[in-house]
């Protein structure tokens, strides 16, 4: 038997209100028991990119600093991360008294032994959702770290990860792909298809400056919230403002930087930027509204030596299972494409796919 305790999960008002991250008052917790920065995030199992980033987008999203970092002082909490962990105790001991543990059988573990995989990979929500939902149902783990596009790429190709994630897009754009081939060598690697998804603008509720075009971003003055360099979303996001003739490093905001779409998000959402480029189930999420200019293919690359191997037959197995497919109808924009199939090089970077993008 199984026993089940209730939990506490937070929630912005509304009937579309965004959600807190569940991993964030493991981690508040951590700092506030004396741990560093690099320890708490270990404890909550995140990088410390991404622990960084999910405080970052979370105090945006609150509109309040939750953590506060001090050269010589390490990191601390504010009195509003203090008063969330105190509240959130608070709340469940109350839950707990007057909600009764339920206890229920367990089903038979088919796979007793999970298989192992790394993966470096840049930031995708159903991949979030592989990780967590779908893989350990194949009994599989993966050992999931989040980069930049080329930055997975190039850890990848020096034996860093198993696996490395990444996306182009399926629109014509003269040298889009160049920076992503040159890590990969199609007699050592082997890639696997796995969705398919909407790039646009993000922008705030209503699309208040009545943004039409990438080139509004200029004309209107907005305050834009970028992602990283070397990131594949801010190599497409380069890659249209150079064919539409527009310079990004005069857009307002053009140099702040965020490491995820939902960070991207909820910076928006938080009325700290005017626009921002992302996915659409990222800007749907925080109530946005949203433009799409480009689709693109998501890939993962792998040696080829490895493809047929166990661990590797399993996450393709678990990348083309109904629940995955389930998982992305869930999430605006998403879609299966070739979903676990071992692809041709010829085949994966193909942008002959009809693509739906306004003229910038």
């Amino acid at each position: 038997m199984t026993k089940l305790s209730p939990l506490i999960r937070w929630k912005l008002p509304g009937a579309d209100g965004a959600e807190i991250d569940a991993r964030l008052l493991p981690l508040l917790s951590a700092i506030g028991a004396g741990a560093n920065l690099g320890a708490a995030v270990a404890q909550a199992g995140l990088s410390y990119r991404h622990g960084w980033g999910l405080l970052h987008a979370q105090a945006s999203l609150l509109g309040v600093p939750l953590v506060d970092m001090q050269r010589g002082k390490g990191v601390t909490l504010t009195e509003a991360g203090q008063q969330l962990l105190r509240l959130t105790a608070g709340a469940e001991q109350k839950l707990l008294r007057k909600t009764a543990a339920i206890e229920i059988a367990t089903l038979p573990r088919a796979v007793t032994t999970p298989l192992r995989l790394s993966m470096h990979a840049s930031h995708d929500l159903g991949l979030i959702e592989l990780r967590e939902r779908i893989a350990p149902a194949f009994g599989l783990e993966l050992d999931l770290e989040f980069k930049g596009s080329l930055e997975a790429l190039a850890s990848f190709a020096a034996g860093q990860t198993d696996l490395a994630g990444f996306h182009i897009p399926l629109g014509s754009h003269p040298g889009a792909l160049a920076p992503y081939q040159r890590w990969l060598k199609p007699r050592q690697h082997r890639l696997i298809g796995f969705i398919e998804r909407e790039q646009g603008l993000m922008l705030p509720p209503g699309n208040p400056a009545r943004v039409r075009k990438l080139r509004d971003l200029a004309g209107k003055q907005l305050r834009v919230i970028n992602r990283q360099r070397g990131s594949g979303t801010r190599l497409l996001f380069d890659q249209l403002l150079q064919e539409a003739g527009i310079d990004g490093h005069a857009l307002r905001g053009y140099s702040i930087e965020e490491f995820t779409h939902l960070a991207v998000a909820a910076t928006i959402a938080a009325g700290k930027a005017d626009a921002g480029f992302g996915v659409k189930a990222a800007a749907l999420q925080y109530g946005l509204d949203f433009k799409m200019l480009e689709r693109e293919r998501y890939l993962l690359a792998c040696r080829s030596e490895a493809a047929d191997e166990p661990a590797m037959r399993r996450l393709r197995q678990a990348i083309a299972s109904p629940q995955m497919l389930q998982v992305l109808k869930s999430l605006p924009g998403y879609a299966g494409a070739d979903a676990g199939r071992l692809l041709g090089f010829a085949r994966a970077f193909s942008t002959s796919r009809s693509v739906l993008r306004e003229k910038v």
